[in-house]
């Protein structure tokens, strides 16, 4: 009897001890999760639109289909550009060109409001894009707008972006997503602490 009773008392400590291994993550996949992205704008932005396009399948208004504007994304706490600083605008702006990239190529019409009525010729170039509003043709023929909001955080930007039927204001998807710090600013700019990313601007300052 006191045999049988230490081999229980063996297994029942065999299976304590393989449930607690299994309840710790591998040091190699904490170290996975904690490292900077390889991965350029483009993957997050294209799977930021993959997550959009996807809840139009389940839209009342799937019939009329989409014709698409896309404008800059903005701070979610301010709504505008104005107090931005320039990576930030350079930000927002590329975010907004990848997204009507996107929609494209999922085959979706995309018009460019920003269209000049005419081709400015140059001394050295040709400029048919335009954000002076005389130069812009005022008639539009997108039914859908594709914005979205981001908020800055120290080791990822949050990214919120929506497809807006216009005439009735109805948000046909949306979706929030991350894209890490470094995927915006080089790695020779963001640095690790701990568990924290922190950016170094230029001039040397911890931000």
């Amino acid at each position: 009897m006191k045999g049988l009773w230490l081999a229980v008392g063996i297994l029942l400590t065999g299976l304590m001890l393989s449930g607690c291994a299994r309840s710790v993550p591998p040091v190699s996949a904490l170290a996975a999760e904690m490292a900077l992205s390889e991965h350029p704008l483009g993957f997050y932005t294209e799977r930021l639109a993959r997550q959009l396009f996807a809840q139009l399948d389940d839209s009342p208004l799937w019939l009329t289909r989409p014709k698409i504007a896309v404008s800059s994304f903005v701070p979610a706490s301010a709504l505008h550009l104005h107090d931005a600083n320039s990576e930030q605008r350079d930000f927002a702006n590329q975010l907004s060109e990848s997204m009507l990239a996107h929609s494209r190529q999922f085959g979706y019409a995309v018009y460019e409001y920003r269209l000049s009525n005419e081709v400015m010729l140059a001394g050295d170039f040709e400029q048919a894009l335009t954000r002076q509003l005389q130069d812009i043709n005022a008639k539009g023929t997108a039914n859908t707008l594709l914005t979205g909001t981001y908020t800055l955080q120290q080791d990822a930007v949050i990214v919120n972006a929506r497809l807006i039927h216009i005439p009735s204001k109805q948000v046909l998807a949306a979706v929030t997503d991350y894209i890490p710090a470094n995927v915006l600013w080089s790695t020779q700019q963001v640095n690790k602490r701990g568990a924290m990313f922190y950016r170094q601007s230029p001039a040397g300052d911890t931000k």
